[in-house]
């Protein structure tokens, strides 16, 4: 299982953003601690520039330690177009309006998209309604980081397992 965050307010360009809060950059790098504490194989954080940079493992315990690791990892022009259009696997939106995950089977090869503080952009929800399995974890929104390790967990995953 592999995750995607996009965000439209934290971009490559201003990184590492002080303090993380600017641009909102902490919550990708939140996001993707959690991510991979709930067992992800691989996170894509795809910055508002349209840079992608993929976290496969760190040794990072805070945002800030991540943000310093961030540089050393696999970089890219890229978007969340680019990375959910050639998935391999089954994609699925996190959205409070799709289907409740507890009727969907989420196959180990999935990609899951989330968006960031503010959601996606209307353009990327219509790629995604022609690429993606619309689930919700519930109809409110929730923080992001918040849902990796429910998701993981709805999948049987543990910490640290892929």
């Amino acid at each position: 299982m592999s995750f995607l965050i996009k965000s439209d307010t934290a971009c490559w360009r201003d990184f590492p953003p002080e303090p993380l809060v600017r641009g909102r950059a902490d919550v990708l790098l939140d996001f993707a601690l959690e991510a991979l504490r709930a067992g992800a194989s691989k996170v894509y954080l795809a910055f508002c520039d349209g840079v992608v940079v993929e976290v496969e493992r760190t040794s990072a315990r805070s945002a800030k330690e991540l943000a310093g690791e961030l540089p050393h990892m696999r970089r890219y022009a890229a978007s969340l177009r680019d990375v959910a259009g050639t998935w391999r696997g089954p994609v699925f939106y996190l959205h409070e309006s799709g289907t409740d995950i507890d009727r969907v089977s989420i196959p180990r090869g999935s990609l899951i998209v989330v968006g960031d503080q503010d959601g996606l952009a209307p353009e990327d929800e219509e790629f995604l309604r022609g690429r993606a399995t619309w689930v919700s974890i519930g109809p409110l929104p929730y923080l992001s980081w918040f849902c990796t390790p429910y998701v993981a967990r709805r999948m049987g995953l543990a910490p640290g397992r892929q």
